[in-house]
């Protein structure tokens, strides 16, 4: 603050001068630049500030000033104008030359409020990516009889395959099937070849290959190969886009003030006597209660509540998504008939925020003989719900169509209800449907069923509510209704209800029931009792009955769980119109999953097994893990047996090359990397024990600890020539070499020694010298003393023969 104090006097001084000079200012009138002590309201600024006393009794300071002790005078056109304090409505104040002070009595309206972010601003971490490839696996396969090893082969395999090869520069990823059936033939299925390159600091992902096109939840999705661009938000985690509320209040003291959502405390902060406003407060989406709490020194407190809103559809004031790509549509995705239509496509989606309770939205898209564009609105209806709608228009062969949309999401005394409706008009059409009559077709289907299915539906109507029973806490109810009419005539009306209600020792019972009114007229029954059994195993029992019969079935089952050693079970016995039973087992270890089953369907059975895991090479090494969805780290600490861990967690220790996987890294978040430095070797230096690492999406990074051994360093011991030791904290030099500093019983650390060397340590009573001999032991930390240190004087220096004499 002094540098700038300094410069806010001399801008003072300038200003004074040249109003001085023009004209608009006394020449006789006296002027004194002060430095004072800021009290406001009785209680201290903690700040000084820097003012202009007139004649001895009129004070000023530049606008700019005046914000910075915390006064909020008006807007600040003109900055480093000077304002007479005598001259501001509601304020007054004292000067106390003796103990140069400024006492300022104003409304807390002309106070400049303190602001508290509670996202903590937004702390960016940039992510890394080393070079290196991954092969995700899951091999499964079957045999023709339960009982007859020599049927495995029979049964058939299949292969679903994950390849990724990633560098700094983007990351190229491969997926694909491959089966083999009974009859010796296979097939391999390409799904997806996708290369893709983020730039994290215009939050922009770029990429190559099989895209889906972007777009809203009133328009369609569509598989294409090309280009695409879009924003990517992930890349920021800890950036806010949703407009989140603000709290303020007035603190006539010191207080403390806590926030409160749903009665669970989410920030505390103590703040100074005057105005404050907490932003971005965390919320959970949809409706509650945000409480501001404002405790003063005296213990009083007072309580604010206001209930909220919160929408993940809603973006905040300024902020931009969107999405622009261009390609060729694929068709029949995940087939032998997979294929690109030679038909150039593209499409651009827009959504913007406006205000902090609306966001516009606009999609269009074109090719394939189409032409489609809409736009829409999402708003908050205050406290209570979030209401939204858009107009879409198309063309296609010279025959125009519309799409009109409306939905809206409420809560209000603990009942949620959403209800949405989409309406088309004339013949509209989109790019799914325009490109689905490029589609080869066989010679015996239906054209017309096959349009009919691409179409949108010409109504879709969903109403859905739920809330817990008013008479039973325990209980909760839901119920829908779905009307779809599609182009072809056929229509459904689904009504469908739901109940559910906990019983003791965490058991649960539920029951639905629904019929369709429609083209099908079928009415379905489900129930169904979850008992638990132990800390992760259950027990379930159901009854189901519908167009197909009846039926019950009982379910045991305890899922595998995420750490390398826990096993997971299932059993399964269904009785009805389809009788089957089946079994699994299943084994997670450090190198990927392993699961057996068999299953009984009428008179005949089989048996399966499956291998999942990932192969990752990185770093020189070759790994073997569980399958890895998301990104991941490769420890390297260069001394084998060193326990490694992930959050504070132990993850495993590192093999013969030092090196270690750990599979489950979050891309572009903060994850914590730690080694155990006591598993490293005695002579071994790391710089630090811990990481904080972010993978890019899908990469790897390489986190080296830099462990290297100091085979020339030493623990020595100095003591005086009076046989006690040298004292803790004096201070000492190698010749020619480094500084050290004798700790207690006069240990030493020292590094880079030679062969031969001189020590001199400032103790007490004076400098004393000693030489000593050093010989490296790799592995092993080298001891050397005691050494008396002796006083310069005739035998000072001693041979390095009489100094290890002494040692022996």
């Amino acid at each position: 603050m002094t540098g700038r104090r300094a410069l806010t006097t001399f801008r003072l001084t300038v200003i004074l001068g040249m109003l001085s000079i023009c004209g608009n200012a006394d020449a006789s009138q006296e002027q004194k630049n002060l430095q004072l002590e800021v009290i406001i309201n009785g209680a201290p600024s903690h700040m000084i500030g820097s003012f202009v006393l007139f004649d001895g009794k009129r004070i000023g300071a530049t606008r700019n000033e005046l914000a910075d002790v915390g006064l909020d005078i008006g807007p600040r056109r003109f900055p480093e104008d000077i304002v007479i304090l005598d001259d501001i409505p509601g304020l007054k104040y004292v000067y106390d030359e003796p103990a140069q002070t400024i006492r300022i009595t104003v409304d807390n309206a002309k106070r400049r409020g303190q602001t508290f972010d509670v996202s903590g601003g937004g702390q960016k971490l940039r992510a890394q990516t080393g070079w290196g490839a991954l092969f995700n696996y899951d091999l499964l396969g079957s045999s023709g009889s339960l009982w007859n090893a020599r049927q495995f082969e029979r049964g058939g395999a299949s292969l679903t395959m994950d390849a990724r090869a990633f560098s700094p520069y983007g990351t190229f990823e491969q997926s694909g099937i491959v089966n083999s059936d009974p009859n010796q033939t296979s097939d391999a299925i390409r799904l997806n070849s996708t290369f893709e390159y983020s730039d994290q600091d215009n939050l922009v992902t770029y990429e190559a290959g099989d895209v889906i096109n972007g777009g809203l939840t009133w328009t369609r999705p569509l598989r294409i190969g090309g280009l695409q661009a879009q924003s990517n938000f992930a890349l920021r985690p800890d950036l806010i886009t949703t407009p989140l509320p603000t709290l303020g209040g007035i603190a006539a003291v010191p207080s403390t003030v806590d926030v409160y959502v749903n009665n669970v405390k989410t920030f505390s902060q103590e703040v100074a006597p005057g105005p404050f406003s907490i932003a971005n407060i965390p919320l959970i989406t949809g409706a509650g209660n945000a409480q501001l709490v404002v405790t003063d020194s005296s213990g009083a407190a007072t309580k604010t509540t206001v209930p909220f809103f919160a929408a993940a559809n809603l973006l905040s004031p300024g902020l931009s998504s969107w999405s622009v790509e261009a390609g060729f549509p694929r068709l029949s995705y995940g087939s032998a008939s997979d294929d690109y239509v030679q038909t150039p496509v593209g499409s651009a989606t827009l959504r913007r925020g406006i205000f902090d309770w609306m966001t516009a939205e606009s999609h269009v898209e074109g090719g394939a003989g189409v032409v489609n564009g809409g736009v829409g609105v999402v708003a908050k209806t205050g406290a209570i719900g979030v209401a939204s709608t858009s107009l879409a228009a198309s063309d296609y062969s010279r025959s125009a169509g519309l799409q009109a949309s409306a939905s809206y999401q409420a809560q209000l005394f603990g009942l949620s209800f959403n209800a949405s409706s989409q309406r088309t008009f004339a013949n509209y059409n989109d790019l799914v449907s325009a490109t689905a009559r490029l589609q080869p077709v066989a010679a015996n289907a239906s054209l017309a069923a096959i349009f009919a299915d691409a179409q949108p539906p010409k109504a879709l109507d969903t109403v859905t509510i739920s809330a817990p029973l008013p008479f039973d806490a325990k209980s909760s109810f839901s119920a829908s209704f779905i009307h779809s009419l599609d182009t072809s005539g056929t229509l459904s009306e689904i009504v469908s209800g739901s109940y559910s209600r906990s019983l003791p020792y965490d058991a649960s019972v539920f029951a639905t029931v629904f019929h369709d009114f429609g083209s099908n007229r079928s009415t379905g029954v489900f129930l169904g009792l979850n008992l638990p059994l132990g800390d992760s195993a259950s027990l379930s029992s159901s009854y189901s009955h519908g167009s197909g019969g009846s039926a019950v079935g009982l379910n045991a089952i305890k899922p595998l769980g995420l750490d390398p050693g826990s096993v997971g079970w299932s059993v399964q016995d269904s009785e009805g119109g389809s009788p089957s039973r089946a079994a699994t087992l299943s084994y997670r270890s450090t190198y990927g999953v392993i699961r057996a089953g068999a299953d009984a369907n009428g008179p005949g059975s089989s048996g399966s097994l499956e291998l999942r895991g990932s192969i990752v090479t990185m770093g020189g090494d070759v790994f073997f893990s569980n399958w890895i969805d998301d990104g991941f780290g490769v420890v390297e600490t260069g001394a084998p047996g060193v326990g490694v861990l992930y959050e504070n967690r132990p993850v495993g220790v590192t093999d013969s090359k030092g090196m270690l996987l750990v599979p489950t890294l979050r891309s572009y978040e903060r994850n914590n990397i730690a080694i155990d430095p006591t598993d490293l070797p005695v002579d071994a230096e790391v710089e630090g024990a811990s990481q904080i690492v972010a993978p890019a999406n899908h990469g790897g990074v390489l986190v080296n600890f830099k462990v290297h051994s100091d085979t020339n360093s030493a623990l020595v011991i100095f003591s005086n020539a009076d046989g006690g030791f040298v004292p803790a904290g004096s201070p000492g030099k190698i010749e020619g070499g480094d500084d050290f500093v004798v700790g207690y019983d006069g240990l030493a650390f020292i590094k880079n020694l030679r062969g031969s060397n001189v020590a001199t340590v400032e103790t007490p009573g004076g400098t004393c010298r000693v030489a000593f001999d050093f010989t490296p032991r790799p592995a092993e930390q080298v001891r050397i003393g005691p050494l008396t240190c002796r006083q310069s004087g005739a035998d000072a220096l001693r041979p390095a023969e009489d100094a290890f004499g002494l040692r022996k």
